[in-house]
């Protein structure tokens, strides 16, 4: 609304009389006054003098500069002025702008002269209406004449100031709502209360005096707020009302497994719904879209057949039916396959969906994720049998039942649903499991050996002849050995000579087929024959040594079994070493070799490290030998030996890693060697 404001400043004071009988006339203030408003307002700026009276003025003229893009000067006024009072005649006055400078020049006469102080004209202004935000503009006076000259003019500049006018701000500018959904708006500036809101088709959508906006039917408003004042504003954007809602749902399954993920609708009561369509797009190469189907309790059960069209990152479902589709929920699912060993993670975007191909649907994405299955792991991570033998498998991790168990290769041993493993012939394989998810592992080995070969451990006096026999755990008949060969090697000078005698079993294919050769720390043999050996007994080679006269009574010189080979590798032993003891007296009781956890070697491990352990001989330990590590807590975190063991001496590698393969932090962790009931325990550290 157009307002007019005049502003009429009284006459500055009058200059200082001069003196009595003083010459020329006194010189005349004129000031240009002041004055605001807001955009698009008229403003009246008044043009004032001090006291006129007896300077005899009959006739004025002066020029007033502005700000052309701030305000323009629309008219001049004289009702209540000087002038007027004196009868003078309506001003002349003419704009003109250069530059963005406008200057209006104002010129009046009379027969009568003007007297007393006031205002000279009134020149009013239009303010820009494009000025919301407020400015403003001097206002310059120049070229001020009075009589052309006499009495002189000095002069004081005004100023015309543009308030920022009072607005008010609809929001949210746009949206998209269901029919029967509601959406708040809400209004920001200078508001005068009370609001009163109103949208563009009340049949499409309404709106509470709260600003509370309803979804009525499908289509397209604006909505408009308007305050006491009168002050307005009104959405630039449509307010889009959808027929119905349509919303992906999320799938999530481990990978290299498939998910189903529901679409849902809104009601669909009263729209004649008799078909529709959508599209589903993702990210990654990791699922590919596999089908569409409508069980019992989905909407499109029994009423059409929905059709799936697939491609790498998208695919589209049509559905169309004979009569019209109502009800809300679960319109249908759509079937997605992980690609094999994929993982990943999208947004599962919903475009294009509309029904009846002309009314849109407001969509809502849903997620699809494949995740790594949670890992597993087989205890133990090496195992040693003997042929025969058994050992409960575990599983650490996660694992989802039922789990099924397997041996990579099953001549060497078998398992049962359970894990319990059982060795059946020589040989090296893994031991394999996998869950319900196809999470699986192989443990590291399974070694099993045919038969333990045990050196004697024997006792003898210097410059005696010791022998030592060659032994297995079991008869042999039923393995067919038709060949052996071994090398046993010792240190040190406390034996002279060594020799194969033709006792054992091997005698049995006759001295003859026995060939040897000796250096002074070793003896190699081998014999065949053309029959496998019997069950007649368990020694299956002998040896003698001759003791030197000068050997050490107390010295244990400890016989290393190498390179047994039976039948070119099968079957498979499993070796022991054996022990020659010095003693003064044949009938000293047998030695033992020493039960001991060495020092691991490097100490501080940085990559790995080597742990030296030994068994006492002649028996040895049988089931289980346990070599763990600890942390400083005493928690378990890495099982290095878990089996049978023969005597002698052993050594185990630790990767500084733990059961599940992690690297273990640096610092103090303890070794424990666990066997017949006796344990042992060394420090070890670990560096990074």
């Amino acid at each position: 609304m157009l307002r007019t404001r005049v502003f009429t400043l009284a006459a500055a004071l009058a200059l200082a009389a001069l003196a009595v009988g003083a010459g020329p006339a006194r010189a005349a203030l004129v000031t240009a006054g002041s004055g605001s408003g807001l955009a698009g307002d008229n403003v009246d700026i008044a043009i004032s003098t001090a006291d006129l009276t007896g300077l005899g003025v009959v006739s004025l003229q002066f020029s007033l500069s502005y700000n052309n893009t701030v305000v323009t000067a629309v008219n001049v006024l004289t009702t209540g002025t000087l002038p007027s009072a004196a009868g003078w005649t309506a001003p002349a006055w003419n704009v003109t702008n250069v530059a963005g400078t406008g200057k209006i020049m104002v010129s009046d006469a009379g027969t009568a002269p003007l007297a007393g102080a006031g205002t000279l004209v009134i020149v009013r202004f239009t303010i820009n209406p494009a000025l919301i935000n407020g400015g403003g503009s001097a206002l310059t006076l120049s070229n001020v004449l009075f009589n052309e000259g006499t009495p002189p003019a000095t002069t004081t500049n005004g100023t015309l100031t543009v308030n920022a006018t009072p607005q008010i701000n609809v929001s949210p500018d746009n949206g998209e709502i269901v029919r029967g959904q509601t959406l708040q708006f809400l209004v920001s500036g200078s508001v005068t209360n009370p609001m009163s809101w109103t949208t563009t088709d009340p049949l499409v959508a309404t709106i509470s005096p709260a600003g509370l906006l309803t979804g009525v039917a499908p289509g397209a408003v604006r909505v408009t707020g308007t305050d006491a004042a009168l002050h307005s504003s009104q959405t630039t954007g449509d307010i889009l009302i959808r027929g119905m809602g349509l919303t992906a749902g999320a799938g999530v399954a481990p990978e290299n497994q498939s998910v189903s993920v529901p679409i849902t609708v809104t009601s669909l009561a009263g729209l004649g719904i008799r078909s529709g369509q959508f599209r589903l797009s993702w990210t990654g190469s990791f699922v590919a879209a596999t089908g569409v189907s409508a069980p019992p309790g989905t909407l499109l059960n029994g009423w059409g057949t929905p059709v799936l069209g697939a491609s790498p990152n998208f695919c589209t479902v049509d559905f169309a039916g004979t009569s019209d589709l109502g009800g809300s929920g679960v319109l249908c699912y759509v079937q997605f396959s992980g690609l094999p060993d994929k993982t990943g993670n999208s947004t599962l975007t919903v475009s294009d969906a509309i029904f009846n191909e002309t009314l849109p649907a407001k969509t809502t994405n849903g997620n699809i994720q494949l995740t790594t299955l949670p890992p597993i792991y087989v205890y133990p991570d090496q195992v040693t049998l003997l042929a025969g033998a058994t050992q409960q498998m575990t599983l650490g991790g996660t694992p989802t039942p039922p789990v099924t168990w397997s041996v990579l290769d099953p001549l060497v041993a078998s398992i049962d649903g359970s894990g319990l493993l059982t060795a059946l012939h020589g040989g090296v394989t893994q031991v394999r499991a996998e869950d319900a998810l196809g999470s699986a592992d192989l443990n590291t080995m399974l070694r099993v050996y045919d038969l333990r070969a045990t050196l004697g451990t024997v006792t003898g006096a210097p410059g005696t002849t010791v022998r030592v026999p060659l032994t297995s755990d079991r008869l042999v008949g039923s393995l067919g050995i038709w060949s052996e060969q071994m090398t046993l090697s010792w240190a040190g000078a406390a034996l002279t000579a060594a020799r194969p005698v033709s006792s054992a079993l091997w005698s049995e294919w006759g001295f003859g087929s026995l060939a040897w050769s000796s250096t002074p720390n070793s003896i190699t043999a081998a014999a065949a024959g053309t029959a496998t050996l019997d069950d007649a007994g368990t020694t299956l080679a002998a040896f003698e040594f001759d003791i030197s006269p000068s050997a050490t009574p107390g010295t244990n010189v400890a016989l290393t079994l190498s390179g047994l080979t039976c039948n070119e590798g099968d079957p498979s032993p499993q070796l022991a070493n054996g022990v020659i003891q010095v003693r003064n007296t044949t009938d000293a009781g047998p030695a033992q070799v020493a039960f001991a956890l060495g020092a691991p070697v490097p100490n501080p491990a940085r990559g790995s490290t080597r742990v030296p352990f030994t068994l006492p001989s002649p028996a040895g330990y049988g089931s289980p030998v346990r070599l763990e590590v600890f942390d400083l807590g005493g928690a378990r975190i890495r099982t290095l030996v878990n089996g049978a063991l023969p005597a002698g001496a052993h050594e185990a590698r630790w990767d500084v890693r733990d059961d599940l393969g992690r690297a273990v932090g640096p610092g103090l962790y303890f070794l424990r060697l666990e066997a017949a009931g006796r344990s042992l325990t060394r420090k070890v550290g670990v560096v990074r």
